[in-house]
């Protein structure tokens, strides 16, 4: 292993156990359902280091070609759109709806795409994985079905640096807190296939805007309607939304011509 591997690997190492350090210390001091403060640090390490690196254009924070990526953010968004409202009208109509404050959806707005969506996929994609694709120069030629050739480094971050880690949410050493239960296993193993999907489009676009947006419609769908129906109505939403991303979007999205 090279000496510059081994210095990015420690590099974005420490960035990340920063993060997770403050992150427990903040959730032990601040009670809330949400951690506005633990992804605003990860905000600023993240702009921070790819400052630092003088490189912001080339580890994504741009809009890339923005036409291109427009395109397929308004797709995204029409199909959790559609599957959103749809799975509304059936629970109202089978007696599963329960009324949520809009001023709560819109908080959940703002979270899911802003200190979810984009501080996650500006850290892991902008920052970890386009320092990582520096010095990893392996390529794979196939993703899923798909003929695309992307990058060693896009998939050391979506595994080790950014869907195992989602193990350690059950973990907090500064409250004593140990919760690794079968469900938190299952969403680090769905992390570690989405994150290399949201590194592989990163890839492809040259720009954190689509992933950032998927990674939001994801979440936010999955959290509003678990407050508005229930959290298994709402999985099965998201799996439908996730199924037609993959099924009409994926491969197009891969093979489009950015012109």
């Amino acid at each position: 292993m090279s000496k510059n591997i081994v210095k990015a690997l420690l590099e974005v190492s420490i960035a990340e156990a920063i993060f997770f350090v403050v992150a427990w210390y903040l959730q032990s001091v601040v009670s809330t359902g949400y951690g506005w403060y633990s992804k605003a640090f990860m905000i600023l390490i993240g702009i921070t280091a790819i400052l630092f690196h003088g490189k912001p254009r080339e580890y994504g924070l741009t809009f890339g070609n923005f036409k291109f990526n427009l395109k397929w953010c308004i797709h995204l968004t029409l199909i959790f759109l559609l599957i959103w409202l749809a799975t509304l009208l059936f629970s109202a109509l089978f007696g599963s709806f329960t009324a949520v404050n809009p001023k709560t959806l819109l908080v959940d707005l703002v979270w899911f795409f802003m200190f979810v969506g984009f501080a996650e996929e500006m850290f892991f994609r902008g920052y970890i994985q386009s320092r990582l694709n520096e010095v990893f120069r392996k390529k794979y030629g196939k993703i899923l079905w798909i003929n695309f050739e992307w990058s060693e480094g896009t998939m050391i971050t979506g595994v080790f640096f950014f869907g195992l880690p989602h193990i350690l949410v059950g973990i907090n050493p500064f409250t004593g807190n140990v919760a690794i239960t079968p469900a938190v296993i299952v969403v680090a193993v769905l992390a570690c296939f989405m994150g290399v999907v949201f590194g592989v489009i990163v890839e492809k676009t040259n720009s954190i805007l689509v992933p950032t947006v998927l990674h939001g419609l994801i979440d936010f769908t999955a959290f509003s309607l678990g407050r508005l129906t229930s959290m298994t109505i709402s999985n099965i939403a998201v799996g439908i939304a996730m199924f037609l991303f993959f099924f009409l979007i994926f491969e197009r999205l891969l093979l489009g011509e950015i012109n």
